[in-house]
Order: structure tokens, then C-alpha cells, then sequence
């Protein structure tokens, strides 16, 4: 997908930016992000934010393409059960930082339009007609014309080939899930 949406997901929705919008109803509006109510934009003047809360959310929020969109100018959608899908990021400087967990689950990709490139040159589509595409800025998705298969893998700890161990945070607390199964197999 090139310039896609962000349709915020309810638990970002209500868990950080609803105190917001107590706050102050326009608090996303520099972030591009819209209020919708039955697939209709509205005021966010005009919702009873203080009213509403994590079981009760009646609206969507949606960020519009564009620079400052949250899945930047690609995303890449692959199926799974879980909603996450690779893509583009504004925040390149992330990329620097040793500790690079600020995801919500989704997988931000340094070079995406090296990756598109990689993927859509097996069908014949050109860089400079990717770079066209996002230029025009209008949401625009191109389907593959052949699957191509993606695996992810979460490692926490792994064995190189010269034998040295190296271990991560478990950020995501897998590890203990596993630990759990594990210990009822005994």
C-alpha cells in the first residue's frame, strides 16, 4: 500500500490518545489524524470525549496519508492473525538507537523503497514508477501478481555459527509463555 491510511487501533485509540482528547478535542489534528463516525469524518469539537473509555469508543480515528502518517509512505501487507504488517516509518532517526522497541507490534523496515523495489521489480514495476506513486500522495495499493512467502521469527536467544551465545530483552514476554508450556510438558 503507497501513502496508506493509519487506521488507529482501539487499544492505541483508548489507551493513549483518548486522555487526550479530554484534554483537548484538536490534539491529533496536527497529526493528520481524523475523527470518524460511521465511516463519515467529524468535529472533534463536537464529540463527548469525556464520556467515553476503554470499553466504550464509539468513533475511529484515522490518520491521513502523508509525511507525518505513523506507517509512513509503504506498507507492506502480508496475512496473519495478528494485524502486523512491515512498512515505512517518519521516525528514521530510530533507526540509530541501540534499543529500538517502540513498536506496538508492527515491523518498521529502514529502506522500504529498496524493499518495494526488491518485491515489485519481479513484475516489472520500476522505481521511478514506485516514486511516482508516492508522489501523487493518493493511497494507492499494488497486489502481487505472486505470493511471496514471509516468515517471522522472534529471537531472544540464539547460538551463532562460531558457538557464541547472544540473548535480548524479551520485550515482548514470549519467553515466559514458552517457559509456562514448557514446564506443564514435565
Amino acid at each position: 500500500d503507497f501513502n496508506p491510511f493509519w487506521n488507529v487501533p482501539y487499544s492505541i485509540a483508548t489507551k493513549e490518545y483518548l486522555p487526550k482528547l479530554k484534554r483537548n478535542p484538536y490534539a491529533l489534528s496536527r497529526q493528520n489524524i481524523k475523527v470518524l463516525r460511521n465511516g463519515q469524518a467529524v468535529d472533534p469539537g463536537s464529540v463527548p470525549w469525556t464520556s467515553y473509555s476503554r470499553s466504550r469508543f464509539p468513533v475511529r480515528l484515522r490518520q491521513d496519508p502523508g509525511p507525518k502518517n505513523a506507517l509512513g509512505r509503504v506498507k507492506f501487507m502480508f496475512p496473519n492473525k495478528f494485524n502486523i504488517y512491515i512498512h515505512d516509518t517518519p521516525s528514521k532517526s530510530k533507526f540509530q538507537r541501540s534499543s529500538r522497541y517502540f513498536s506496538h507490534g508492527c515491523i518498521r523496515v529502514n529502506n522500504p523503497f529498496l524493499l518495494a523495489e526488491k518485491i515489485l521489480g519481479l513484475q516489472g514495476v520500476s522505481r521511478n514508477s514506485i516514486n511516482q506513486i508516492v508522489r501523487a500522495g493518493k493511497k494507492k495499493i499494488v497486489k502481487l501478481k505472486r505470493k511471496i512467502p514471509v516468515h517471522v521469527a522472534y529471537l531472544t536467544a540464539w547460538v551463532n555459527k562460531d558457538g557464541s551465545v547472544h540473548y535480548r530483552k524479551d520485550v515482548y514476554g514470549r519467553d515466559k509463555i514458552l517457559k509456562d508450556a514448557l514446564a506443564k510438558l514435565n
